[in-house]
C-alpha cells in the first residue's frame, strides 16, 4: 500500500451558499430560488456529479496513457435521480441519489472494445465512482466511441 493522501477543503456558509477553499481554488455553492437559495453558484447535488466527471475525466487521462489508449477527447453527460422528499424531511424515502446515469463520449481512433477496456479501469480506479457504487446506488456507465464531426 502506498503513502495515504489528505484531501481538505474549508468552507463558509451564509445563508443557502458556501464558500469553500480547497488550496488555493475556490468553489462557491448555492441553491437555486425555488429551494431557499439566491441560484448565484451550482448547487451541491450538480457539484457532486460534476466532481465524478472530472475524476472519471482524470481517471481516464491516466489509464488512456498507461494502455498507450489514442484518447482525443472525453466528454461526458451524468444525471443523477433523487426523490427530493427525503432531503426535505420524508425520513420514509433515501436522501440521496436513487440512481446514477453516466454517458462518456471518447473520440478515438481505438475499437470500441478498447474503450470498454478503458471504462473498466477507469470504474475500477476512479474514487468518487467507487463511492458511488460502492455505497450501493445503481450505476448506469456506458462509454461510446465517437468521431470528430466532419
Amino acid at each position: 500500500m502506498g503513502q495515504k493522501m489528505t484531501v481538505k477543503v474549508e468552507g463558509i456558509g451564509n445563508g443557502m451558499r458556501t464558500d469553500s477553499v480547497a488550496g488555493k481554488h475556490k468553489i462557491a455553492i448555492d441553491e437555486p430560488i425555488t429551494m431557499g437559495g439566491k441560484d448565484s453558484a451550482i448547487d451541491p447535488l450538480s457539484t457532486f456529479l460534476a466532481s465524478l466527471i472530472g475524476c472519471e475525466n482524470v481517471m481516464a487521462q491516466i489509464i488512456a496513457k498507461e494502455m498507450d489508449f489514442d484518447l482525443q477527447g472525453i466528454s461526458f453527460e451524468v444525471e443523477g435521480e433523487l426523490d427530493p422528499s427525503g432531503l426535505m424531511g420524508n425520513l420514509e424515502v433515501k436522501p440521496y441519489f436513487e440512481k446514477v446515469v453516466i454517458k462518456a463520449f471518447v473520440e478515438t481512433t481505438e475499437s470500441q472494445e478498447r474503450v470498454n477496456e478503458m471504462q473498466a479501469a477507469v470504474d475500477l480506479r476512479c474514487p468518487v465512482f467507487r463511492t458511488i457504487k460502492d455505497a450501493g446506488i445503481p450505476v448506469e456507465n456506458q462509454w461510446v466511441k465517437v468521431t470528430e464531426a466532419a
